[in-house]
């Protein structure tokens, strides 16, 4: 498992895993197919209406938040300058855009 900051509990970590991994496994173990069960976990967000409600799912987006919520904020500043300056784009463009340009940073952890 990869390690976040070091601050994290394992066991508390793998317990979150594996309540998401027990409530994804019916679905995944009734797919037909390797590559339905993986259209299934790319796509769980938006067929899984208990999501957000998930342990891993919460810490992860607090942990994302903490470690570069302020450099997503920062890009997304530069982008809305840049498109008031007559680029024009849809908000897939944009999140394609601020996703490049932080995991290229070098301030990313």
């Amino acid at each position: 498992m990869a390690r976040f900051s070091g601050g994290e509990d394992p066991a508390a970590l793998q317990g979150m895993l594996r309540q998401l991994f027990q409530s994804v496994k019916e679905k995944i173990t009734g797919a037909p197919s390797l590559e339905s069960a993986e259209e299934i976990l790319l796509h769980l967000e938006e067929t899984d209406e208990n999501f957000h409600n998930y342990e891993f799912v919460k810490y992860l987006r607090q942990h994302i938040c903490n470690t570069l919520g302020s450099m997503i904020e920062d890009e997304m500043e530069k982008w809305t300058a840049d498109r008031n300056q007559g680029e024009e784009s849809g908000y897939d463009t944009v999140v394609q855009h601020v996703t490049k340009r932080t995991q290229e940073s070098k301030e990313a952890p």
